[in-house]
């Protein structure tokens, strides 16, 4: 994954019905053909890799499986009867961090570059600015820190789109 998509998004298909598709999907869990375990609740589908396998960076997907209100639409391109969307993601404490890390750094950022440039305004010394590109800088280092961690989870990552798609053209 060399993009900096940070929850890939699946949207598909199906001719099957919503619950043979949900039953597909349990058999492949059932199965133990991949690490994972899965929760199933009506037409939610949440899936986490194996408490072994897992670490800091570690993706869980979301899938839930519908039925396409698209299909009824002339226009649509779309006319198989299910319809099956979500998102791999890391885990949500993850998520939570970088998210907040990113909106306090900006914040700070904002704050010092108003402060320094009024500091300027005045002839004064603009040390709030320094402050600022630093507040920047640490933004491109999570960020960075953001892709490593990508790449660390691109293999679980693989396999729950490899694990999607089984359940989608499985016959």
């Amino acid at each position: 994954m060399s993009s900096i998509r940070i929850r890939p998004r699946i949207r598909a298909f199906s001719n099957h019905s919503q619950e043979t598709l949900i039953n597909v999907y349990k058999d492949i869990i059932s199965s133990g053909k991949y690490p994972f375990h899965a929760k199933i609740v009506q037409q939610h589908i949440s899936v986490k890799c194996l408490d072994t396998e897992q670490h800091f960076w570690t993706p869980e997907l979301t899938l839930e499986v519908t039925r396409n209100y698209l299909q009824d639409d002339e226009g649509s391109d779309h006319k198989e009867p299910t319809m099956i969307k979500g998102y791999i993601s890391p885990n949500p404490s993850v998520w939570a961090l970088f998210l907040f890390t990113y909106v306090a750094l900006g914040l700070f950022s904002f704050g010092f570059m108003v402060y320094g440039t009024s500091q300027m305004m005045l002839n004064q010394p603009t040390q709030m600015l320094w402050y600022a590109l630093g507040c920047l800088l640490l933004i491109g280092i999570v960020f960075i820190a953001s892709q490593i961690g990508q790449r660390l989870g691109e293999r679980q990552t693989n396999k729950l789109l490899e694990f999607v798609n089984e359940g989608l053209f499985e016959k």
